[in-house]
């Protein structure tokens, strides 16, 4: 079923995870589909299984690039409809260890690239009636996620912007949706200051049932269906599952989530024999 024709989508971190599962969904949606990442192999080897989407190998941690990425798809196709503002950099080290250029690193591409896209993209929404904003966000700024302190801080941003633009735009042709999907497994390795990690670094088999709920793996197409429905049926918030739901919920509870968060803490630091502070 064609449900999405018509509609002119581009998706950024679209190499794998989220990205590549939505725009896998988006183009069986019938939508015409713009894939945005740094790794132009893997947009690739995903345009290879789409109906020829248009591939643009970007950099968002350059601001210019972010603006000229939408420009391409205007050049291309007249139009864009919908702007998935999914990419992310996550960069792994202790919090008495991050440095300033990490914090820049994590900002330029998890706030200041999506800003910009943005604003750039409703120039042509508001020409052409209306659009729709999905800003894939992040719980885990909630909770404090442990050793991930340059992605959790940047999201925190990235929220904070998405609700004051949802106020500033409520009753315009723009619409904006914020989407919590919750731990998504990739193929993307974090930028780690700790040597090699697994992705699920911060997990162990035995923790308490709160941690479980709130580190248990979200399927990338299960959350790429609920974007195509978001489009279909635009919300201000939608979490992927009751579970990511419960887990913002505790994060607002100080005893629940320091007791969570201090478990994943720790379970790193069994894995990777790191002291609290560095000597």
């Amino acid at each position: 079923m064609f449900l999405l024709q018509n509609k002119v989508i581009l998706i950024t971190g679209a190499s794998s995870g989220i990205g590549a599962a939505s725009a896998m969904a988006f183009d069986a949606a019938g939508a015409t589909v713009a894939i945005a990442a740094r790794r132009k192999e893997k947009l690739d080897e995903l345009a290879s299984v789409m109906h020829n989407p248009l591939v643009i190998e970007v950099d968002l941690s350059d601001e210019t690039a972010a603006c000229e990425m939408v420009r391409k798809v205007v050049a291309q196709y007249g139009r864009i409809d919908v702007l998935v503002n999914n990419a992310a950099s996550i960069i792994v080290a202790k919090s008495d260890a991050v440095t300033p250029a990490d914090l820049r690193a994590a900002f330029n591409t998890n706030l200041i690239a999506p800003v910009v896209a943005t604003q750039e993209a409703i120039r042509f929404m508001r020409k052409n009636g209306g659009g729709h904003i999905i800003n894939v966000g992040s719980p885990g700024f909630m909770m404090g996620i442990p050793f991930y302190a340059p992605y959790v801080c940047s999201k925190a941003a990235f929220s904070a912007w998405t609700r004051t633009i949802q106020a500033e735009w409520a009753g315009t042709e723009i619409m904006v949706s914020e989407y919590f999907p919750g731990y998504i497994k990739t193929d993307s390795p974090p930028d780690s200051r700790l040597g090699p990690l697994n992705q699920d670094f911060l997990m162990a088999e035995h923790q308490n049932l709160l941690a479980k709920i709130f580190t248990k793996p979200k399927r990338a197409g299960d959350v790429a269906r609920q974007l195509v429905r978001l489009i279909l049926k635009p919300k201000t918030l939608v979490y992927s599952d009751f579970s990511v739901k419960i887990g913002a919920f505790i994060s607002n509870i100080p005893g629940f989530r320091l007791n969570i968060a201090r478990q994943l803490a720790n379970n790193a630091r069994k894995k990777k024999n790191l002291s609290i502070f560095d000597k």
